[in-house]
């Protein structure tokens, strides 16, 4: 619309951009010769300003997150810390800089993740592949969710919506809430929050019967047989998420899903025998190594 409208790209046309963006400050931390797109980001608690440049010298794309309040500057300080932590990681974008001046903001540079807009699908070898992956990091983060289970790293907020495809390689942004927590919070997380938010199928029971064979194998990695568990301490946790950031969609959602899972036995192992298929990871993978992943 911005592009073909006329009439829209007057109506918001503005002569003071500095008025609205935070130009002044941005500006201090790209070239002189830089191209900059700006959004504004969603009104609330946790908004950010984004910006996507280029330089026009160098002709390298970067993408800037700008926060100033304190929820927000605390979560894109988590994002610096653990994006330094993980710089070895292909599918993570590179932490150019960060900045942090008196409490007035925050922000951090990276280099941009090209590729295609991921589309929603089953979990397949290789987000479960990058799920071990995670699990074997060992980063210190602002985000530590303690639990009597067995935690990991994960990186909070495992969606599509956070991932792009490039050359059939799944790319992975917005580290805001990585940190550790209980394990497969990102796969429930995967399998569960897109059903719920964009598709808006309530029924967690169906969710679950579509994806409990590969919620099987994925538990199988780390030898645990009896994952309930895990999905129920991931129902709380999703829940006490959503009612601290007031997220009407999800606090229903979560509370029923919570309550099933006490009053319902949706969990039976399944009649597949899982030891009958093939399973993903390389099966010459050792006991001992599987048995570091967590802690």
């Amino acid at each position: 619309m911005w592009r073909n409208s006329s009439f829209v790209r007057n109506l918001f046309y503005t002569n003071h951009a500095e008025n609205i963006l935070p130009i002044n400050q941005i500006s201090k931390y790209v070239s002189a010769g830089s191209v900059v797109a700006y959004n504004l980001g969603t009104k609330g608690i946790e908004q950010k300003i984004t910006a996507l440049s280029i330089d026009t010298i160098t002709h390298e794309t970067f993408f800037i997150k700008y926060a100033t309040s304190t929820i927000a500057i605390a979560n894109v300080l988590n994002e610096a810390a653990v994006l330094k932590q993980l710089s070895a990681l292909s599918f993570v974008p590179e932490l150019i800089l960060s900045a942090h001046e008196d409490q007035l903001f925050t922000l951090i540079k990276t280099t941009v993740l090209a590729g295609d807009k991921m589309e929603h699908h089953l979990l397949n070898k290789q987000l479960l592949d990058i799920l071990f992956t995670l699990s074997k990091q060992h980063v210190k983060s602002h985000r530590n969710y303690k639990s009597d289970l067995l935690n990991c790293f994960a990186h909070g907020d495992f969606c599509p919506w956070n991932m792009v495809v490039n050359d059939g390689e799944i790319k992975l942004f917005d580290w805001e809430l990585a940190g550790q927590y209980p394990l497969g919070y990102d796969l429930f997380t995967y399998i569960f929050q897109y059903q719920f938010l964009v598709k808006e199928i309530k029924r967690f029971d169906k969710v679950l019967k579509e994806n409990e064979f590969i919620i099987q194998q994925y538990f199988d990695y780390f030898e645990i047989d009896d994952w309930t568990p895990y999905l129920q301490e991931f129902a709380k946790l999703k829940y006490e998420i959503a009612l601290k950031k007031n997220n009407a969609e999800l606090i229903d959602t979560y509370r029923n899903m919570k309550q099933e899972l006490k009053t319902n036995d949706y969990l039976e192992k399944s009649t597949v025998e899982i030891s009958s298929v093939p399973l993903f990871r390389d099966e010459a993978v050792e006991i001992s190594q599987r048995n570091n992943l967590v802690s």
